[in-house]
């Protein structure tokens, strides 16, 4: 599916897509989950991995009664294991700003989102930030790109969001809005493509047609 026409909006996905997060989450689940003696290996959490932490949880066996005390110890851990921008990122940003409007829609908590933008310098890019934090319902729910476009005036065929995994098309599809993803960890590509696949972050203003 090729962009919008009239694209005003793009909208994007943090983890694996502008952030290079797979090690660093990695090493915050494996801490985390072993709290509550559970072992965590890099094939077990590509092969488990939901953007939705209680999912998540639930497919690596804890129990529910610890997912409270488990999302709690993730923040604490996570700042022990700061992820960084993949290259290039700020660049690209800056010249898709002279075009559209930018934002971020994310399944992660407001703090934790907070603190990677502002690590990576790149806060003042984005004209809206959604995180788990402001919604009742998370990915795939539409309710968070939902938001966004109502913040920025948008209609949701006027806009793109730009993730890694399945789950972010199966959001940007419940919004009706289009999706593009980029290559990442987090995500095992197979079978055919319901959807354009960029190998890096940095060629969607390739692939948009942006000078």
């Amino acid at each position: 599916m090729s962009a919008p026409r009239d694209l005003r909006a793009i909208l994007f996905d943090l983890d694996g897509t502008l952030l290079d997060s797979f090690q660093s989450h990695l090493e915050t689940y494996r801490a985390t989950l072993a709290r509550f003696g559970v072992a965590l290996d890099a094939r077990q959490f590509g092969r488990h991995y939901s953007p939705n932490w209680n999912e998540f949880y639930r497919r690596v066996g804890l129990a529910s009664r610890h997912w409270d005390a488990a999302s709690a110890a993730w923040l604490r851990e996570a700042a022990l294991h700061e992820p960084r921008l993949f290259s290039g990122v700020a660049a690209m940003l800056r010249r898709l700003q002279r075009h559209f409007q930018l934002g971020v829609v994310t399944a992660g908590s407001r703090s934790r989102v907070r603190a990677d933008l502002e690590r990576g310098a790149i806060t003042g890019f984005f004209a809206v930030v959604v995180t788990a934090d402001d919604v009742r319902e998370p990915k795939p729910a539409p309710e968070g790109l939902q938001l966004a476009l109502r913040t920025l005036g948008t209609a949701p065929r006027q806009a793109l969001y730009v993730g890694d995994t399945g789950p972010d098309y199966e959001f940007a599809r419940a919004a009706g809005v289009t999706f593009v993803a980029v290559a990442s960890a987090f995500a095992r590509p197979g079978g055919r493509a319901r959807y354009p696949r960029l190998e890096a972050i940095t060629d969607l203003p390739g692939h948009l047609g942006v000078a």
